[in-house]
């Protein structure tokens, strides 16, 4: 079994501000930006933590997907069941249309607009094709002039 040692990391940059006596004073202290802070920070923290951090941004990463996706699938439910509803209304619309449209309706409103051969026949009494006709009469308003040129 071998030891793998991993080499140790140098700094390298240049420090902000050398101090010299005359610059040193009690109110003035050189700070390192925000970001240096944080990153050494982040390095400073042992293997372990670093490892169980990752794990628990990994799990609430995973977490809120899974929230995400099952949001989605309620949706997609409600949407499934709202189309079945409308499936089932179109259906019954269907259906009283063409109820509408069966041949025993449509025979039964064209005998009565005298459209087929009457089941029934009714005799009228006969005239003589020689006496003349009366007149029409009209009930309501007839205009003077007519519509149509001749």
């Amino acid at each position: 079994m071998s030891v793998i040692s991993f080499p140790r990391r140098v700094d390298t940059r240049k420090p902000l501000r050398r101090e010299t006596p005359s610059t040193r004073t009690p109110s003035h202290r050189a700070r390192a930006p925000r970001r240096d802070v944080a990153a050494q920070r982040w390095r400073g923290t042992s293997t372990s933590r670093k490892s169980a951090l990752i794990v628990v941004f990994a799990l609430s990463l995973s977490l809120a997907g899974s929230m995400v996706e099952a949001n989605r699938q309620i949706e997609i439910h409600s949407l499934q069941s709202q189309l079945l509803q409308e499936q089932s209304t179109f259906a019954v619309q269907v259906g009283s249309l063409t109820n509408l449209s069966a041949p025993s309706q449509i025979a039964t409103q064209a005998g009565a607009l005298h459209l087929v051969d009457p089941t029934s026949v009714t005799q009228v009494p006969s005239t003589s094709l020689d006496a003349p006709l009366p007149l029409p009469k009209f009930l309501g308003y007839a205009p003077a002039t007519s519509r149509t040129l001749r």
